[in-house]
């Protein structure tokens, strides 16, 4: 069996000796060509043709796209929700039920290698070489917008192992150092227990492979060839087999058949000639190999072509000879309909395996003569994906179908924005990942809350870890607007804290805070917390109008007045001690109470609340996950936007994910700070937009027209993700027939919100009902 892998040293970094050559296997990640615009793909051509077009004339290259099959356990372990025996285990379950169909058999994971076989004389040159190319070849994948990594040789391995034992990547630990101490060949832990050789396919273990090769090419070939023959969800690769040929090579080789050309012409010429046909012309044929062969040697002398050598097989695996066959004959059809003849290699099937593995061998010779634009139509990219490690599902890719799982951790800012019209889906959105976060995490989250969407969800799963406050003219709800915590702001917190209030008597005043007022309220400030700092009691607004009333400016009493509706008026909820528990995993803040002309200010005391517990959560060195609704409300006027603007940037400075919800973006986008904000998030989310929202997104974000097509009439949930670099299309439905769909849905006539009573939902034969004190999730 060990005959069967062409390995014959491995080093760690991933360097693997087949035969008497070097190879190193590079991994390159995907970009979005399908959905990108004509001069987009245009450009992208272009830019993959120079990627090409860089390609040693020393080394050989092999492009491989290998669809791996998710295994089921190593899915349930990495994506799914382990259950925590609490009170939420039962909607764990039922969570996971949306995404166990993710996991079906037919559900495959697409990735993408460059190899590359050098000949060298010892490791050492070919360590040199490929540190060399690999740089070169980074750059040119940056400049496609692909990350491009080295695998190593446990990585390489992964993936031999996974192709010669599917179904049990589980259980791949790979330890060179322990295999090496046993005396054990690393070949012997990859390799498959069995191999049936047969004509046309063999038998791995229990899986039936076959190869094919590309036999005929048609004169026309579109560029998503490659893309719909790796679109079958089977566990199969595809590799190009590259080999470039040195410019002068070529420009001599073409020559001399042009030479040949033109000297078959001549002695047809001459044979007329001497039977008297002076007239004769010459035959179609002879002229179409001239014509042929002078556009080649232009080509290559004049329009920067190379000459390639290149060979495309694929393999295909299946679990039984029935489903090969009807495999076989679906990958020969599609390759039919773009005029192209796929065959099967006859008793070469060994030969055939090896040569498509990204293993750094080449067994099958059937050559074609390509330059590099004929080439470059193999495309082997189709569209992003975002599937990491501990991220949260936020729906499916549009076009691949491939779960998306974001980790906001990963991105070199964690601010989010979520924009859609009205019914759009930006609050059923927001619900799902709260959820995550609440059923698989130990997050605090903090939510602003203008319409009271929110209670439903955070209620419904999550009483005795959370708060929510109902924040109203005379409510029982009290927040102090004055709370103060070590390590407030960025630098000076009575200056910060001066600018709140600032901010707070702007939204009050549309006049419009002085020089003279500034001045007063900066000094009235510092002089509270200093009578604070000596007597040790809590400062409120009512101590600061109470400072501002024993100053002698006249508008020191304007500002006093002003701040009366918050201390003694109808509006004290802000003015007086907090009477609410703010030690809570989750807190809700409602504001829907407050009404359209206070929601402004009632949102600028909440965030200043929320950067408190921000910061003693990061002290703690816990993380925060901030969402604040209406979004759109605070850059009303320039002092509460800069008070935000400041908020957001020590919220990413302290371990907090701040993520905006809006509606209205036309109002976003007319503010400059909020404009900035929106373009330098790594994360956003944009749902069905209005045509002007999309105009200005799209040339806010360099979108393209192709792209914006998936927000407009988009339906409910679906839309357009903007993750770091990547831009993927998804969509998301929630099935109905579960209880956190009636927890999270604000439909008019469904769920809680809508006035709808909560349905039982069946388990295990009897009733579970949305009662936590007689429920338990494992009888």
């Amino acid at each position: 069996m060990q005959d069967v892998i062409p390995i014959r040293r491995a080093w760690a970094d991933g360097i693997f000796l087949v035969g008497n050559r070097y190879a190193k296997t590079f991994c390159f990640t995907d970009i979005n060509y399908l959905v990108a615009s004509r001069e987009a793909k245009g450009s992208m051509f272009l830019d993959y043709s120079e990627l090409l077009n860089s390609l040693d004339t020393s080394a050989s290259h092999k492009i491989t796209i290998n669809n791996r099959s998710i295994n089921r356990v190593s899915f349930e372990q990495d994506v799914l929700m382990r259950p925590h025996h609490d009170k939420r285990d039962f909607f764990r379950g039922e969570f996971n039920s949306v995404l166990t169909p993710f996991a079906s058999s037919d559900s495959v994971n697409q990735e993408k290698y460059l190899t590359v076989t050098v000949s060298k004389r010892n490791i050492n040159e070919a360590r040199a070489f490929f540190n060399r190319v690999g740089a070169e070849l980074s750059s040119h994948f940056a400049a496609l917008g692909s990350r491009f990594t080295e695998m190593d040789a446990v990585q390489k391995l992964r993936v031999l192992h996974d192709f010669y034992r599917p179904g049990e990547d589980i259980d791949f630990h790979f330890d060179a150092n322990d295999m090496m101490l046993k005396g054990h060949d690393f070949r012997d832990y990859i390799c498959p227990d069995s191999i049936e050789k047969h004509s046309t396919y063999v038998k791995l273990g229990r899986k039936y492979c076959r190869v094919l090769y590309l036999k005929d090419y048609a004169s026309y070939i579109k560029d998503t060839l490659v893309t719909e023959l790796t679109d079958i969800n089977r566990n199969m690769m595809l590799s190009m087999d590259i080999v470039p040929v040195p410019t002068e090579e070529a420009v001599r080789e073409v020559e001399n058949r042009l030479l040949g050309v033109e000297t078959n012409i001549t002695n047809w010429q001459r044979r007329q000639n001497n039977n008297n046909n002076f007239s004769a012309v010459i035959p179609y044929d002879m002229e179409l190999q001239r014509k042929e062969a002078k556009e080649f040697l232009d080509d290559l002398t004049t329009r920067d072509q190379r000459m390639m050598f290149c060979v495309l097989t694929l393999v295909l695996t299946a679990d039984t000879k029935k489903q090969l066959d009807s495999d076989t004959e679906a990958i020969m059809a599609i390759a039919r309909k773009h005029m192209c003849q796929l065959a099967t290699l006859k008793y070469q099937q060994i030969d055939g395996l090896n040569t498509v593995l990204p293993i750094g061998t080449r067994k099958v010779e059937a050559f074609r003569t390509l330059t590099t634009e004929s080439l470059a139509v193999f495309m082997p990219f189709k569209v992003q994906e975002i599937h990491e490690p501990g991220g949260l599902y936020l729906g499916q890719n549009a076009i691949s179908h491939n779960l998306i799982l974001c980790n906001r951790e990963n991105l070199m800012n964690q601010s989010g924005f979520v924009l859609g019209v009205p019914g759009g889906g930006k609050s059923f959105f927001i619900k799902e990942m709260i959820l995550q976060l609440i059923l698989n995490t130990e997050d605090e989250i903090l939510i602003c809350d203008p319409e009271n969407e929110y209670e439903p969800l955070i209620k419904g799963i999550a009483p005795d870890i959370s708060s929510v406050f109902h924040i109203a003219a005379g409510g029982k709800d009290r927040l102090n607007a004055l709370y103060l915590v070590k390590g407030y702001g960025e630098n000076n917190p009575l200056v910060e804290k001066s600018q709140f209030i600032m901010s707070l008597v702007e939204q009050i005043d549309k006049n419009g805070v002085g020089p003279q007022h500034k001045s007063i309220i900066d000094r009235c400030t510092a002089a509270v917390y200093m009578d604070a700092a000596k007597t040790q009691k809590v400062p409120t607004l009512c101590t600061l109008r109470e400072k501002l009333l024993e100053q002698p400016e006249p508008e020191a009493q304007e500002i006093a007045l002003a701040l009366e509706l918050f201390t003694t008026g109808s509006l004290d909820v802000f003015g007086h001690e907090s009477t609410v528990d703010l030690n809570k995993r989750i807190l809700v803040f409602d504001i829907r109470d407050l009404g359209e002309q206070l929601k402004p200010t009632g949102l600028l005391v909440i965030t200043d609340t929320i950067l408190n517990r921000v910061t003693l959560n990061w002290r703690r060195g816990k993380r925060t996950h901030v969402f604040i609704d209406e979004y759109h409300v605070v850059f009303e006027n320039e002092y509460s936007g800069a008070f935000f603007t400041s908020a957001w940037r020590q919220f990413r400075k302290r371990n907090a994910y701040p993520t905006a919800i809006t509606q209205n973006v036309e109002y976003l986008l007319d503010s400059v700070q909020a404009s900035t904000m929106l373009s330098n998030s790594e994360f956003i989310v944009m749902l069905n937009q209005a045509a002007s929202d999309r105009e200005k997104l799209a040339k806010l974000l360099n979108i393209s027209d192709e792209q914006m097509s998936y927000v407009t009439n988009a339906e409910a949930g679906s839309g357009l993700i903007r993750y770091g670099n990547a831009l993927v299309p998804f969509v998301n439905r929630f099935p109905k027939d579960t209880q956190l769909y009636q927890l999270m849905t604000t439909r008019p006539g469904e769920g809680v919100f809508g006035g709808e009573k909560l349905t039982p939902a069946k388990k295990g034969g009897g009733n579970v009902y949305f009662n936590f004190d007689e429920y338990d999730p494992f009888n």
